[in-house]
């Protein structure tokens, strides 16, 4: 614990960020590869009951947290339902340039967080890039894409505030395993949570830069590996400054 800035909930943040949706799975279907590492693979596909929906990848980068500044690539599959009926996304698999980040995100809230390297571009006419990769293998990335403005359309700001959709974006984690690095850590209840968040959408587009296609033949954004390889549906969302209050977990020992 002393080698880790020791951050407990809640959390007020500050960043900007970046949310697609990828193709929606049925409840019968099986994840896409990549979806979780496989030592955590077991421990995040228990519990609950997977009803499916849209998945969805969310890019960050964080100004102001207790923890500093990081950056953050994530992916949900989608919802799951518990015998209380409530429902939840679950986080399957979560990137970040920091390593108290991960420890604190995996103890607060069981975020199966792993650090990983993050690069920027900057392209032409407000267009950048981003390529996430493994410490020491920054030539070989696992996630890659472009992202556009939209003439016209990406200069329109639109408030929004997730108070505005209910339980929608609550969250449903299991218990992590524990990991072969320190700020791996495991942990033993499930975290139930909801993000308060506000900020301006606007509306850009996300262009998938990996070597590789679907079964469609379409190009995706990860290996299928590290990170799913998923194509984005039409249009992201790009929220700038966006406030998130990160409340403590109602933790329970375990669900059905």
């Amino acid at each position: 614990m002393s080698d880790f800035i020791v951050a407990p909930p809640p959390w007020h943040l500050k960043a900007r960020t970046w949310q697609f949706t990828v193709s929606s799975r049925s409840k019968n279907a099986s994840f896409p590869p990549g979806w979780a590492v496989p030592w955590q693979a077991d421990a995040l596909a228990a519990g609950g009951e997977f009803i499916g929906g849209p998945a969805v990848v969310v890019l960050v980068q964080y100004s102001d947290t207790p923890v500093g500044r990081y950056d953050e690539l994530g992916f949900a599959p989608g919802r799951w339902r518990y015998a209380d009926g409530s429902v939840g996304f679950r986080t399957s698999i979560m990137l970040v340039s920091s390593r108290d980040s991960t420890w604190n995100g995996r103890r607060n809230w069981n975020i199966p967080k792993q650090v990983a390297s993050f690069k920027y571009e900057s392209l032409r006419n407000g267009s950048w890039s981003l390529s996430v990769s493994h410490i020491g293998h920054e030539t070989d990335p696992f996630f890659q894409v472009t992202v556009n403005p939209i003439p016209v359309i990406s200069r329109i700001p639109i408030p929004i505030s997730s108070r505005w959709f209910g339980n929608m974006f609550s969250y449903a984690q299991p218990p992590l395993p524990q990991g072969p690095k320190p700020e791996e850590i495991g942990t033993e209840r499930w975290a139930f949570f909801k993000p308060r968040m506000t900020g301006w959408v606007y509306l850009m587009n996300v262009v998938p830069e990996m070597n590789a296609e679907d079964e469609k033949g379409k190009r995706v954004v990860g290996d299928g590996v590290s990170f799913p390889a998923v194509v984005p549906n039409g249009l992201g969302m790009y929220l700038e400054d966006m406030q998130t209050d990160l409340g403590p977990s109602t933790w329970k020992e375990e669900v059905v």
